[in-house]
């Protein structure tokens, strides 16, 4: 007697996991700040409201709730890279902590003032705050003094590792020498509030309120502004260590900008979120980084973001003329069906990409009348994995979902 044995076999592609994928977290406080272990970046932290302080070993598989004997809101969190390997992190009312030992304890520094620290170099032990408020230290952040500040707005961002940036309200930025211990005003050319600037040493880039991303490529003499093409916030600003000519942002609503060309030209990715995003971090490679913001938010990826939607014709803002319905089903094999409501008449495209940002299909493109349509997407000629869908109307508005196609 034979038998038959029937073997199937499953594969799922690696790459339905593009893009930035959102963790699971323990709380659900606002998170101002994220930062990786600089040597693997499988060690992370973040912190928020109320002292908050989540701790990951596994690449953001998991967070753990840490200790930080503080309520105080914390602003910055950052790795050093000196012996011992310290993290420190500031916030609230002059608050600032440090551990030596991944977060098991924090310590905390007096540095004799109330006012609010917002953010920490990693590089220069060089702290900023509310009212101009300048801190240094000199023993690798064991005790830290005041530098005089030639202003007096609040600073929300710093960096550099012996020459410095820092930049606040209103514009202000201001330049740091003699290892941050003086200081003089920039002229920014700008009143828009700026916010972040990257952790990694002075890189002459900086980003702010209303879609802003300032740049000077002569050390700060002059300052150019780069068209992000959307008014959001953008909170958060970083390079690539290998990589400068590749940067991210992350700002409000779930806003991911990516340059791959110095900022000549910068596209949105999906970052699956509307929360807020205060944060984004990449350092080990050109493809590991993670992203926090509010309500708990941690997003992680490990392909570098995963898909760049060229926006150079679009705004950042999802119009109230139409909406884009999710997929269904999703995931399919091999159709499914995007609808798509339009309530004023327009040109519409629609168009399908694969992951890596390639058009595949265009689904729609002419004038429609308001009202309720549908179409068909067969992926039968296709791979199986992930793939976006965009709506764009009259050239001006854009509206991105993420579709997963398993034969």
């Amino acid at each position: 007697m034979s038998s038959l044995i029937i073997i199937i076999s499953i594969l799922i592609p690696i790459n339905i996991f593009a893009g930035w994928i959102k963790q699971n977290t323990p709380v659900t406080a606002n998170l101002y700040s994220i930062n990786s272990n600089h040597g693997n970046n499988n060690i992370a932290w973040t912190c928020g409201e109320n002292g908050v302080i989540l701790y990951t070993s596994n690449g953001g598989s998991s967070w753990i709730q840490q200790n930080s004997g503080t309520t105080a809101d914390l602003f910055a969190i950052v790795f050093m890279e000196i012996s011992g390997s310290p993290v420190f992190a500031c916030g609230e009312n002059g608050t600032m902590l440090y551990s030596t030992n991944s977060g098991t304890e924090w310590n905390p520094i007096s540095l004799n003032t109330d006012k609010t620290l917002r953010d920490i170099s990693d590089f220069g032990f060089v702290a900023v705050g509310d009212s101009g408020v300048i801190f240094k230290s000199t023993d690798n952040g064991l005790n830290w003094f005041s530098v005089s500040s030639p202003v007096t707005e609040n600073l929300y961002g710093v960096s550099g590792s012996f020459g410095y940036y820092a930049v606040g309200k209103n514009g202000t930025v201001i330049s740091g020498i003699n290892l941050g211990q003086s200081w003089s005003i920039m002229n920014s050319g700008l009143s828009d509030d700026l916010y972040g600037v990257p952790l990694f040493g002075a890189r002459d880039i900086a980003v702010g309120a209303n879609g802003v991303i300032l740049r000077s490529t002569n050390s700060g003499a002059n300052w150019f502004t780069q068209n992000s093409f959307t008014s959001q916030n953008i909170r958060s600003v970083e390079y690539s260590i290998n990589n400068t000519s590749k940067v991210y942002c992350a700002g409000d609503s779930g806003l991911i900008l990516k340059t791959t060309d110095g900022g000549n030209t910068w596209g949105r990715q999906i970052s699956g979120t509307s929360e807020d995003l205060h944060s984004v971090f990449f350092y080990l490679n050109d493809n590991s980084g993670y992203a926090c913001g509010d309500n708990g938010t941690i997003l992680r990826t490990t392909d570098g973001g995963g898909v760049i939607t060229n926006i150079s014709n679009v705004s950042s803002e999802i119009s109230d003329d139409y909406t884009l319905s999710q997929n269904y089903p999703n995931p399919f094999n091999p159709k499914t069906v995007i609808s798509y409501e339009l309530r004023v008449t327009g040109f519409a495209k629609l168009i399908v990409y694969d992951v890596l940002g390639n058009e595949v299909e265009e689904l729609v493109n002419e004038k429609k009348n308001a009202g309720s349509y549908s179409v068909e997407f067969d992926g039968s000629g296709f791979a199986s994995g992930v793939y976006f869908y965009s709506l764009n109307i009259d050239g001006k508005n854009y509206y991105t979902k993420r579709m997963v196609f398993l034969k």
